[in-house]
């Protein structure tokens, strides 16, 4: 896959952190807006000692306002190889062509967190893809509330699935909806199924469970139906079992 060799910017969320100015490009200021309104109040956090463990908890409210917080941002993990972060970066704008300037982060065990200013830019990047770099297979997910970064691959993926053979009179969106839900909570359908421009043809975007078998068929109307994945890295199919 070609890559943009322009240079991107430099601002990272450590840059932030850290309070460094490295690039004059201004960045959409809904972040620090954001980090101002942000307030505890009373019952917002809990401290207490279990068994001689300093223990925190926050709550609901603060984690639905984390979690907003996070709503457009994606993790990163490049298979088979661990790059820097600004040839990480650099790699992103060029594939990526955001129309803003995003925020990124690199954690640990090789992970990324890229968060976009632009919806529609964080829309963009997880509809299209399959992304490589350097020929190598970039997985690029929402974050969630449960992601684990000491984990050696992300345990929920987002991928394409299908339906082939399926009756043309089931495509109907909320039907479609509701068989695609039986393999995983389902984001969105494929545009032009949607228009009925491809025919007889499901396909459709859902978060998978590797923790959990991996569907392979259902059962529709007492009819079976196969169910087909596209671009599920194969070293999550390793780690995945089949049901």
């Amino acid at each position: 896959m070609a890559v943009d060799p322009t240079p991107a910017p430099s601002l990272s969320w450590k840059d932030l952190l850290m309070g460094n100015k490295i690039i004059e490009q201004k960045v959409d200021s809904g972040s620090q807006q954001s980090e101002e309104d942000f307030s505890l109040t009373e019952g917002d956090v809990k401290k207490w000692v279990i068994n001689g463990i300093p223990s925190i908890e926050v709550s609901e409210r603060v984690h639905q306002l984390l979690e907003k917080e996070m709503s457009t941002s994606v993790v990163l993990k490049l298979l088979g190889r661990n790059i820097g972060f600004t040839a990480m970066q650099n790699r992103l704008y060029g594939i990526w062509r955001p129309s803003k300037p995003f925020q990124l982060m690199d954690i640990e065990n090789g992970y990324f967190l890229a968060k976009f200013q632009s919806p529609e830019d964080y829309e963009k990047i997880l509809s299209l893809g399959p992304w490589l770099i350097f020929g190598q297979y970039l997985i690029v997910q929402p974050w969630t509330i449960d992601f684990n970064p000491e984990l050696p691959y992300p345990n929920t993926v987002l991928t394409w699935i299908r339906f082939p053979g399926l009756p043309g009179h089931l495509y109907k969106k909320e039907i479609l909806w509701d068989i695609g839900g039986l393999v995983g909570k389902v984001t969105k359908l494929d545009f032009n199924t949607d228009s009925r421009a491809r025919g007889r043809y499901a396909r459709m975007e859902v978060y998978v469970n590797l923790g959990k078998p991996l569907i392979s068929k259902l059962l529709i109307n007492g009819n079976m139906q196969r169910v087909e994945y596209e671009s599920l890295p194969v070293v999550s199919l390793m780690w995945a079992l089949w049901l």
